[in-house]
C-alpha cells in the first residue's frame, strides 16, 4: 500500500536517471558551520558510492536545501524536494526545529527521512518515516544530571533560547534534577547581548551554569559574557558548545569548558583523513560530519537492501551498520541504539575527552 501511494516510499524503478536524495539542513545563519561540515560528510558517502557504480547503476545525487535552522524554512526546504525534486529520502533536518517542522510533511508524503544531528526528545513521536542516528536528550540530561549528581552540584542555572532544541533540552534536564534550576531564563534566539540577564546571576548562590544556545554564535557570545561578569562557577553544556567555531569566538572565556557529548572523532582516523584531504578542517567540529557520513551510508544501504518493500521498512530494518561513531541500529520509534556520551573540557584552546559518562 506505500508503494501504491508514494513512488518514492519504493524501490526506484529501473532507469538511468540518478536516484535523487534531499538534504536540508544549516547553509547560512548562525548554525551553518555544522550544517556545512555535515553536508559535506554525507558527500563523501555519496561520491564513495558512485565511485563503485551507485545503486543498480544509477548514481545517486543530493539535491541540497539551506534549511536556516528554522522550521519554516525547513518545510518549505521539504515541500520542494517532496513535490519537485521527487526524492527518495530526505537526509534532515539537522537542526532539531527543522526536523520537527519536515516530519508531518514527510509522514503525509510516505517519504523516509533520517537526522544526522536532531536531538529534542520530540522527535521520538514524530512519525513512523523519521529516524535519527543521533541519541535524544533525553538520554543525555540523564548523563548530565548524573555528572552533576556526583560533583555535588546541586543548585543549578540554565540561560536557554528559545528555539526547540534548547527548550526540549532545558526541560528534559529540569525533570532530570531533583531541585530543578535556581535560576531559569530563556532568551529570543536572535539575540546578541546577554548581559542584563546574566547580571541577575551576580551574588546568586549556584554550582554551576548551563549555557544553553541552538546555534554556535549565541553560544558562544553567552560564555564570553557570562566570564565578563566576573563569575567563576563551572560551565557545562552540550554538543553545540563542543565545536571549533564556539571555542575561538569565546576565546579566553572558554577555558575550562566542558562539555557532554557524543564521542569526538579524532582527525588522525581514516575518516578525519578522508575529510581534510577532500574538503579541509572542519568548520564546527569532525562528529558532525561523521554522523552526516553515517546517515547516509544508513540510507544508501537501506536503497541496495529494500528488495521490492518500502524505503521506510529496510531504514527500519538497520541492524549494526558499521558507523563510524559506532554501530547503527534504530529501536521502534526510529531513535538510534547505542551512542555513548563523554565528558570534554577546553583546556589551552582545544577539547579533551575526559572519561566515558554512563547512561
Amino acid at each position: 500500500m506505500l508503494c501504491a501511494l508514494s513512488v518514492a516510499a519504493c524501490k526506484p524503478t529501473s532507469s538511468t536517471e540518478p536516484i535523487k536524495i534531499g538534504f536540508i539542513g544549516p547553509l547560512t545563519g548562525d548554525a551553518a558551520a555544522l550544517g556545512v561540515d555535515i553536508l559535506h560528510g554525507i558527500q563523501i558517502a555519496v561520491d564513495d558510492a558512485n565511485a563503485t557504480g551507485g545503486i543498480d547503476g544509477r548514481q545517486i545525487q543530493i539535491v541540497a536545501e539551506d534549511g536556516r535552522c528554522t522550521g519554516a524554512d525547513a518545510a518549505s526546504a521539504a515541500q520542494k524536494l517532496i513535490n519537485v525534486d521527487k526524492v527518495v529520502a530526505i537526509l534532515g533536518g539537522q537542526c532539531s526545529g527543522e526536523t520537527l517542522a519536515i516530519a508531518p510533511i514527510a509522514e503525509a508524503a510516505g517519504v523516509p527521512i533520517i537526522s544526522a544531528i536532531s536531538s529534542n526528545p520530540d522527535v521520538t513521536e514524530a512519525g513512523e518515516f523519521i529516524f535519527r542516528v543521533y541519541p535524544s536528550d533525553a538520554l543525555k540530561t540523564v548523563v548530565m544530571a548524573k555528572y552533576f549528581a556526583v560533583q555535588g552540584w546541586d543548585k543549578v542555572a540554565i540561560l536557554s533560547t528559545n528555539a526547540d532544541f534548547s527548550v526540549g533540552f532545558r526541560d528534559a534536564l529540569k525533570a532530570d534534577l531533583p531541585a530543578g534550576f535556581i535560576f531559569d531564563e530563556v532568551v529570543d534566539p536572535t539575540a546578541k547581548d546577554f548581559r542584563t540577564v546574566l547580571t541577575r546571576l551576580t551574588g546568586q548562590d549556584f554550582d554551576v551554569f548551563v549555557p544553553n544556545s541552538h546555534a554556535n554564535a549565541p553560544m558562544a557570545l553567552m560564555i564570553e559574557q557570562f566570564r565578563e561578569q566576573g563569575l567563576t562557577q563551572p560551565m557545562v553544556s552540550h554538543d553545540v558548545a563542543d565545536t571549533l567555531d564556539v571555542i575561538a569566538a569565546a576565546g579566553d572565556a572558554a577555558e575550562g569548558l566542558q562539555s557532554i557529548n557524543v564521542p569526538t572523532i579524532e582527525a588522525d582516523t581514516d575518516f578525519g583523513q578522508d575529510f581534510i584531504t577532500t574538503h579541509g578542517q572542519p568548520q564546527a567540529g569532525m562528529f558532525f560530519a561523521a554522523f552526516g557520513y553515517d546517515a547516509a551510508n544508513v540510507l544508501l544501504e537501506a536503497i541496495r537492501n529494500m528488495g521490492d518493500g518500502p524505503l521506510r521498512d529496510a531504514i527500519a530494518a538497520t541492524d549494526r551498520h558499521p558507523g563510524v561513531v559506532g554501530p547503527i541500529s534504530f529501536d521502534e520509534n526510529g531513535d538510534v541504539v547505542g551512542v555513548s556520551y563523554d565528558l570534554k573540557e577546553v583546556q589551552n584552546g582545544a577539547y579533551k575527552t575526559l572519561r566515558a559518562l554512563p547512561l
